[in-house]
């Protein structure tokens, strides 16, 4: 090679730098500028700070590290209040693309001509996440849960909160920590409708639990919407099925009867009171001591399934007849020293007779005669049914009774405190009745609708 070629070989290269550094100072437009520059800061050790052509304010700068070098995009804008030229770093090569640079400045300055600063807009939406985070399902669903519980005047049942807790567990298995604003209607429709493939019920009651988990995070701004309560139509339903309970006369006295001739127990009390005053199974064993006054002869019951609920009311005033009266003075005697009427050392955490115990009972009385035929809610049924068609009262003394928020013609609801004296009236003639099924003298008005149930 000869002296003149190499001199021009070398001018020739000289000049290539020169154009490439001409460009740099326009801005960097290819990769292949970036991985150059890359190689020139490691060479020499010194930082470089490069725009991007074509995007005001964007920036790569290129900076020595321990053996090799650190290259970060950065943003310098004008604050749309304080005027202030900040530099936000967008982040780094090659782990964001030049392309991806390039998006994130066209987004800074969408928000600069709305007159949004982006980096406190990238704060919010970084609080925003972590805030989604913490707020996952489960966590929800316990707030939730917790909220409901917390309020001493209102206190939900031991078994609705079982029950609620049930249910939460089925979401909590399938969602867990996934954010609750992430959760949408599809998730919740799969999650029932699979429950449903063979416990119906039980997706129907899941999706009701996670409507009202869904409508406390509404509340408390963590979502905008009740992804449960839109795919409230979409579950299947099933036909209902009617407690088992038996409303004729006959078949009834003969319950009656095979219940006195239990052994005393506070089951056999607990029945013969459910089918005197026709209580829920749950309210009679947890009745106090402290509810009954002999003296006005009177039950003051705070429903358990009735807080809560616009079908029924939370506070039933019981008028206890003289049968109901010298049960629970017998009672009294064996339990009186303690808090609850059916007290038992059996049970740790609720000191009284166990609900089951009572359909345990008449299931296995009599070798199993009423298994499948009646059970304690059944006597409700009973009561209902028979205290109109064979005392005929009204339909609504024997359903304000039941604790129902029973409604006049007109839509109102009837003031249950001036029925009073009918239903103290109406119980005692049940009870009186009761006492005629026993010893056969009743005179039975039956339309033997049911000949089959009263050959039983």
């Amino acid at each position: 090679m000869t002296i003149s070629s190499s001199k021009s070989k070398a001018t020739k290269l000289a000049t290539n730098n020169q154009h490439e550094a001409i460009n740099m100072a326009k801005g960097i437009t290819t990769v292949t500028q970036i991985e150059k520059a890359l190689r020139q800061v490691k060479q020499t050790g010194e930082q470089v700070v490069i725009p991007l052509a074509a995007h005001k304010g964007l920036e790569l700068r290129i900076r020595p590290s321990s053996d090799d070098v650190t290259a970060t995009f950065r943003h310098r804008y004008k604050h749309p209040y304080t005027a202030k030229r900040p530099y936000m770093t967008l982040g780094e090569y090659p782990y964001m693309t030049l392309e991806q640079a390039r998006d994130a400045h066209r987004a800074n300055m969408s928000l600069l001509s709305q007159s949004i600063d982006p980096m406190t807009h990238r704060e919010q939406q970084r609080i925003a996440q972590a805030a989604a985070m913490n707020n996952g399902f489960a966590d929800v669903a316990h707030q939730w849960l917790a909220d409901k519980t917390s309020n001493q005047k209102n206190v939900p049942a031991l078994q609705t909160v079982k029950e609620w807790q049930r249910f939460i567990k089925f979401a909590v298995d399938e969602w867990g920590k996934t954010p609750i604003r992430d959760i949408t209607p599809p998730m919740v429709l799969e999650l029932c409708r699979n429950l449903q493939s063979d416990r119906i019920d039980t997706g129907r009651r899941v999706r009701s639990t996670c409507e009202r988990i869904f409508a406390f995070a509404v509340g408390k701004g963590l979502i905008e919407s009740n992804p449960a309560f839109e795919i409230k139509g979409l579950m299947l339903t099933a036909k209902t099925v009617h407690q088992h309970a038996i409303t004729s006369p006959v078949p009834f006295a003969q319950l009656l009867k095979d219940i006195d001739a239990l052994k005393d127990s506070n089951e056999r009390t607990a029945l013969q009171l459910i089918a005197l005053l026709f209580t829920r199974g749950g309210d009679t064993v947890a009745v106090k001591w402290c509810d009954i006054d002999f003296d006005a002869a009177v039950w003051t019951l705070i429903p358990q399934k009735g807080q809560g609920r616009s079908d029924m009311v939370d506070e039933l005033i019981i008028p206890l007849p003289k049968q109901a009266i010298a049960i629970l003075k017998e009672q009294h005697k064996k339990t009186g020293m303690y808090e609850h009427v059916f007290h038992t050392h059996r049970t740790r955490k609720t000191q009284h007779t166990n609900i089951e115990k009572l359909s345990v009972t008449l299931s296995t009385m009599n070798n199993g005669r009423y298994k499948g035929k009646h059970v304690p809610h059944g006597f409700r049924a009973s009561a209902l049914t028979m205290i109109q068609e064979q005392l005929g009262y009204a339909h609504h003394l024997p359903d304000i009774q039941l604790g129902h928020t029973v409604k006049d013609n007109n839509g109102a609801a009837y003031n249950r405190a001036k029925f009073i004296s009918e239903r103290t009236e109406m119980l005692q003639k049940w009870a009186d009745y009761q006492d005629e099924l026993r010893t056969g003298t009743s005179v039975i008005r039956a339309d033997f609708k049911n000949k089959k149930e009263q050959q039983a």
